[in-house]
């Protein structure tokens, strides 16, 4: 035999060989759920074969072409980006591709991993077999699209402790989460504002998980869609990075762009302050802060008057004093919080400060008699709140020139006028207030009276003589009265003289009377005497 001949016998044996190892009976379907069969009728129930079925014809890996489960799985692992060479040396039956790529291979499923079952491990046959994972249900549960030497295209599901789990996954180029549209911020960079994040596109959908940076650095529990930016963030870029997880897919993540640096937030007022209370010396004045959003932490004011500031009144509450009279209050406050930029809002003005209103707490009451060189006596009362008295004495109604003082001294133009006196309260930032006494009875000077008696049997004379101040009118009569007589006797020039008769003897009294006038005040002498 030639050795041109043995050579051919050779290659023709060994092709032989290879071809009884890839056509081992098909896989059974026993305890594996079968979903779909055939190319078209995967397709019709949306289980799509890749474009294998439009392939098949090809090889790849150099696998078999048409029905062959390795030459799909060469397929499928070229569409995902692996070269159309296979990676490992020696046989290409399926109960091989585990153990020659045994770093790769584990007993974890993921999406685009190669299901693999060596031979003899039910369902596959002498020469194993081999599937593509196209979802992972759950940890114990696959779906897989295979193809079949001698059979056909199908998809199927499969369990975890039936007899029908894989020997193995193996991770040529697992299909991966993509993300198409990277991830995005919307909101302004300052304190107090919120951002929004937006996760991105990714293929396939993917659950995401969000987690904000600022600094460079992850943000504790700041894990949802939005976040506030706080003080601590002045002067920091801010962004998200975003996780997206599926079931059979190895995680993957996005940042969003950066935004400008933070800058301090701005407090905003949303209802101006206030002023409650009467703009009326010593009256209460109290500053309604109004409204700011967000809420301030710190709150301070400043009282204005026609928009100055009054030193020292930098309280929530002003007692208006004397120096306010005429002037128009506002109220400044100033609104603080940390991370956030001071700000001032004012109240509109009030009403001109007016004077006050000093109440009378007791009246003025004179004392003393009103008679010609007495003195008489002021007790000034009191105000409420207290006031300043200033004293002025009346007569008849009408000032006296000159008479201020505590007490005054009557004189001959007071003589027929009544008294009174008049107090003029005042109090700084107060409307003055008079209050006056009760007037005096009219003043009256006493006459003096001199008497001289001369009895004689049964008869008396009898002498008044009445000496009366300056200015003092004296009446135009006095009367006698000795016992039961009673007579009316003329004064003239100041002097009435009389004689009474038929007196009985015996020790009398003599009783002279000078009556009252306008300014003369009712003036009586008694003296004993003896009529014979």
């Amino acid at each position: 035999m030639s050795s041109l001949l043995r050579t051919t016998l050779s290659a023709l044996l060994l092709a032989l060989v290879t071809i009884t190892q890839l056509v081992a009976p098909p896989p059974a379907a026993a305890e594996v759920t079968t979903l779909c069969r055939g190319y078209t009728g995967c397709a019709q129930a949306g289980m799509s074969d890749a474009g294998y079925g439009r392939a098949s014809g090809a090889m790849y890996w150099r696998m078999y072409a048409g029905h062959n489960c390795t030459n799909y799985a060469a397929f499928r692992m070229i569409q995902n980006g692996l070269p159309d060479v296979r990676p490992w040396e020696g046989s290409g039956n399926a109960t091989y591709w585990g153990t020659s790529m045994a770093s790769i291979t584990d007993h974890v499923p993921t999406v685009g991993s190669i299901a693999w079952w060596k031979a003899g491990v039910y369902p596959a046959g002498s020469a194993g077999h081999v599937a593509y994972v196209e979802r992972v249900v759950d940890a114990d549960t696959i779906i897989i699209s295979q193809d079949s030497w001698g059979g056909d295209f199908s998809w199927a599901k499969v369990t975890r402790g039936s007899r029908g789990w894989p020997s193995g996954f193996i991770h040529f180029n697992d299909a991966s989460l993509s993300n198409v549209s990277r991830p995005t911020l919307s909101g302004t960079a300052k304190v107090g504002s919120t951002l929004t994040a937006t996760a991105g596109t990714w293929a396939p959908t993917a659950e995401v998980r969000y987690q904000w940076r600022a600094g460079g650095v992850d943000l504790p529990g700041a894990t949802k869609a939005t976040f506030t930016i706080g003080e601590q963030q002045v002067g920091q870029r801010v962004r998200v990075r975003v996780t997206a997880s599926k079931l059979g897919y190895p995680t993957a993540t996005a940042l969003s762009p950066r935004t400008r640096r933070v800058v301090p937030g701005r407090l905003t007022s949303t209802a101006a302050p206030a002023i409650t209370g009467d703009p009326v010396v010593d009256g209460t004045l109290i500053a309604d802060p109004g409204s700011w959003d967000p809420r301030p932490a710190a709150l301070s004011y400043q009282w204005l008057a026609d928009g100055v500031p009054i030193k020292g009144a930098a309280g929530e509450q002003l007692t208006p004093d004397a120096a306010l009279v005429g002037s128009a209050l506002s109220v400044r406050v100033t609104a603080s919080r940390s991370g956030f930029t001071e700000v001032f809002a004012t109240s509109p003005a009030t009403a001109p400060v007016v004077e006050a209103t000093l109440t009378p707490a007791t009246a003025p009451v004179v004392s003393g008699v009103p008679r010609l060189g007495e003195v008489l006596e002021v007790t000034t009362g009191a105000t409420s709140p207290e006031g300043s008295p200033t004293v002025e004495w009346l007569r008849d109604g009408r000032v006296v020139p000159a008479a201020t003082g505590p007490s005054y001294e009557l004189g001959a133009d007071d003589l027929g006028a009544r008294i009174s006196a008049r107090v003029r309260w005042e109090r700084p930032g107060y409307v003055p207030l008079e209050t006056e006494s009760t007037g005096t009875s009219v003043v009256k000077a006493t006459p003096d009276l001199d008497v001289r008696l001369r009895p004689g049997v049964e008869r008396l004379r009898v002498r008044a003589d009445v000496l009366a101040a300056p200015g003092a009118v004296l009446p135009e009569e006095l009367w006698i009265r000795v016992g039961r007589t009673r007579e009316s006797v003329p004064l003239v020039g100041g002097t009435a003289s009389t004689v009474l008769t038929g007196l009985r003897p015996g020790e009398r009294t003599v009783r002279v009377v000078v009556p009252a006038t306008r300014t003369t005040a009712r003036t009586a002498v008694e003296d004993p005497v003896a009529i014979l």
